[in-house]
């Protein structure tokens, strides 16, 4: 029994040790793409496959995992959005891309339940979304040029 609470006591200690060492910090994230980039190449091309739904619902296997990437990809471009380097602190820019990410998330839930209606009832969520962050940072969105 001794022996047994000595090991316990043993393992602890050396528990309580690891825990207080630091490891190696792993290097700070940086951007491969620009904004635009993101947005055209993945954004918008993985939130449109929520937007179409209706018209575009998958009917196979294959095209329903298809969904459930572009669902992921756009959840997780979220992430992208709250890097360091493209928020920079901004707490308007965190709470749009946040907006973003959980429309993101709920949609890449109903394509793994495969559930169009809850799809569609994304689709305002999500366009709420690009929108609010659109009119706090591109210049003259939804402004027609005079002429």
């Amino acid at each position: 029994m001794r022996m047994v609470t000595l090991t316990v006591i043993v393992a602890m200690a050396a528990a309580v040790h690891a825990a207080g060492q630091v490891a190696p910090s792993a290097p700070a994230p940086r951007p491969v793409g620009t904004m635009s980039e993101l947005m055209v190449h993945l954004i918008r091309p993985s939130s449109d496959a929520v937007f179409y739904i209706r018209s575009r619902t998958p009917t196979t296997e294959a095209e329903w995992g298809t969904l459930q990437a572009q669902t992921l990809l756009l959840a997780e471009s979220g992430h992208l959005l709250l890097l360091p380097s493209r928020a920079r602190g901004r707490a308007r820019w965190l709470a749009d891309a946040t907006l973003m990410l959980e429309a993101g998330r709920k949609a890449f839930a109903a394509a793994t339940a495969k559930d169009v209606a809850a799809l569609e009832a994304l689709n305002d969520e999500l366009y709420q979304s690009c929108v609010q962050c659109h009119q706090h940072f591109r210049p003259g969105y939804g402004k027609r040029p005079p002429g």
